[in-house]
């Protein structure tokens, strides 16, 4: 009982990380890909990825 919550636990963890990167991973693509289009937009979906990570870290 004890080991199978530690796993729920750490695929819990593992799962909020993948979700936190896939996040700040899916704005810094939406950067990239206006970046010829609107280099301001593209400026700010970065500092949004950025700011996205320093706050969940």
């Amino acid at each position: 009982m004890l080991i199978q919550s530690f796993i729920r636990l750490c695929r819990a963890g593992l799962d909020a990380r993948l979700s936190q990167a896939s996040l700040a991973g899916e704005l810094l693509e939406r950067a990239d890909a206006c970046a010829g289009r609107d280099p301001r937009c593209a400026a700010e979906l970065r500092g949004a990825a950025l700011a996205y990570l320093g706050v969940v870290r």
